[in-house]
Order: C-alpha cells, then structure tokens, then sequence
C-alpha cells in the first residue's frame, strides 16, 4: 500500500489538451487528501502556471495545440528551479519516449491509464524527486561550508604567508648587516619585474622577490673554508652545496605557503645551469624551475655592474654586461628567458640606476 501521507503536501501540474484524459487524471488524484492539483491545456499554459506555483511533479503530454510536449520539456529543464522536477511523459511511442529521455523526461505512461500503475508511478518519482532535493540542499550546503572554511582558510594562510615573508627578510638583513644589502634588494627587486613580464601574477612575482632576498639563507653560517671567487672549484661547491641544503631546510620546516614552495626552488636550483654543470644536482632545461631561472640572470645581471673583490673590484660595462648574459643563454640560463630579459635590458638597468 502506498503510503502518501508520509511524502507531506504534493503539488501535481497535468499538461493535457483533452479535456476528458485531464478529468480522468484530476479524478485519480483528488481523491489524496495531500494532493493538489493544476492543470493546463498546453505548454503555454503549463509554463505560465511553473513561475507561478512550486509543482513537485508534471504529468506531460505530447500533441498538444501551441506548444507541444517536447518544447515545455525543454523550456521547464531550463528553468533552475524545475531542473530536476520529475516529468512523467505521456506517450506509447517509441521514437517519441526516446526524443522525451534525451530531454530530459523522467519516465512514460501510456493511453489508456491505468489507475493503480499510474499511482504507482506518480508515488514513487514524488519520492524520488524529494530524496532528490533533500540531497540537493545538503550538497549545497555542504559546499556553502566549504566554501566558508576555504575562504577562512585562504586568510589564515595569507596571514601566515605574510609573516613568513616578513621573518625571512629581516633574518635577511641580519644575515647582511657586516656588508651591503642594497645588491640584495637590486636582485629582488629585478626578479620581480622580470616575473611579471614573463607573466607571473602579482602575487606570484612578489613570492619571487621575497625567495630572491633569502636566495642564500643558509650562507648565515658561512666559514671561511670557502673562496669567495667568482668561479667555485669543487672543494667551494661541496661546501656552498651544505649551506644551499641549510637554507633549504630551514625554509622547508615552514608551513606550506604559496611562498614557501617558490622559495624552496630558488633557493635549491638557483645555482643550476641549463645545461647541466651547475649545482648541487646538476639539474637541466625544463628540471629547473623558471623562478630559479629569473633570479639567477638577475643576480648575474647586478654581479657584473657591480664591484667583486675577487674581479679586483671590475665592474663591467653595459655592453659587456649585455655580452656576457647572451653568451650564458643556453649554458647557465633559458635561451627564452635570457632573449626576454635582453629584450628588456635597458628597463632594468634604469631600475638599476634608481636603487644604487
């Protein structure tokens, strides 16, 4: 026995342009003390009644005068609100059941009706289409909290992210404070503005200057075994390989920031060559990522305009500095990005000669 009164109040729209198959179908169901009942003669009709009324379930038929049954399917299933309204087509056809399915239709029932079938079938879709609902508002419930928690977590980790950047720069400037940590803030600052023209966000290039300012963290404990020459021999690069894994680990023992994973990659690969003679892991082309990249030809680019004790104090001119990184491209550095950087070389050379 069907159990109509645990659905609650239903509300039932039968779309039929025969007068006589509607008081048959408003006879059946009226009789359900839960049940009321609209009625159309046509599609047109039918729509006028959905933006009106909340309908829990549609009896539809399909030759009807000025609308048809397949385009008030189409048109209700376009409607938010009855996307998922059962719609029980009424047809014998075939090729019209299919053509109702591929629309959007629920299920079919056939002239002449038979009461109990048809019942039957009304029952357990108005179920069905409740379950249905009841799902839908949990869903969206559930991804309004998510959304809620992701939005609180995005500011938690933002906040966090902040003070990262804010803690590893002034440990930078500590790190700087016996020498000048203007080059420092050059190489950063040239970083980001070579980020932003390759096409990092906003956010992304400012990872990127804050990853460049703490390039060489873990230099903080730096002894004097090392040379400071330009070109390390191999004892210098098993040295400088303990203090780039020093400085990796301190950033990497941080919570996983945006930040975070930027500066994880310019501080281990910076000192990567493309073609695979730098260190500490020998690491080429596309292994290297492109922040390490962008910070490696800007660091370079400041070295050579600048004064080196170990080049007894030679700075390079423009045009030796222009030569010597388009000869890097393809060794050290990307050929794409060193053909990029050159291509903006006076925009950072004025940036350059704001800072100095």
């Amino acid at each position: 026995m069907l159990e109509w009164e645990e659905l609650g109040d239903v509300r039932l729209l039968i779309v039929e342009d025969d007068p006589f198959n509607r008081d048959l179908l408003f006879s059946l169901f009226n009789q359900l003390s839960n049940m009321e009942i609209f009625e159309a003669a046509n599609g047109l009709e039918a729509l006028q009644v959905l933006q009106k009324e909340d309908i829990d379930i549609i009896l539809l038929d399909i030759h009807m005068p000025a609308m048809n049954g397949f385009e008030t399917l189409k048109a209700l299933r376009n409607m938010p609100k009855y996307s998922f309204t059962p719609v029980i087509i009424i047809t014998s056809n075939e090729n019209e059941m299919k053509k109702s399915y591929e629309l959007g239709a629920d299920d079919f029932i056939s002239k002449p009706f038979k009461a109990i079938e048809l019942e039957s079938r009304v029952y357990t879709h108005i179920k069905k289409g409740q379950y249905r609902k009841k799902y839908n508002e949990l869903f969206e419930k559930m991804n309004r909290e998510v959304i809620k928690k992701n939005t609180e977590l995005l500011h938690t980790m933002k906040s966090i992210e902040n003070s990262q950047k804010e803690f590893f720069y002034r440990l930078s400037i500590l790190m700087n404070k016996k020498k000048n940590s203007k080059n420092n803030k050059i190489v950063a600052t040239i970083s980001k503005e070579f980020a932003t023209l390759l096409g990092c966000s906003a956010v992304e290039a400012s990872n990127v200057y804050y990853g460049a300012i703490i390039r060489d963290i873990g230099l903080f404990a730096l002894s004097k075994e090392i040379s400071p020459s330009y070109k390390f021999s191999q004892k210098d690069k098993e040295i400088y390989y303990q203090y780039i894994m020093l400085g990796y680990q301190v950033v990497n023992n941080s919570i996983e920031t945006d930040f975070i994973k930027v500066a994880k990659k310019i501080i281990s690969q910076y000192k990567e060559n493309y073609d695979g003679t730098g260190f500490p892991r020998k690491l080429k082309k596309d292994q290297i990522s492109q922040y390490a990249y962008i910070v490696a030809i800007s660091e370079t680019f400041d070295a050579l305009l600048s004064e080196r004790e170990y080049r007894f104090k030679k700075v390079h001119s423009l045009e030796e500095t222009y030569k010597v990184i388009n000869m890097e491209g393809g060794r050290r550095f990307k050929p794409i990005m060193t053909k990029i950087f050159l291509d903006n070389f006076e925009k950072f050379v004025k940036i350059r000669e704001k800072m100095i």
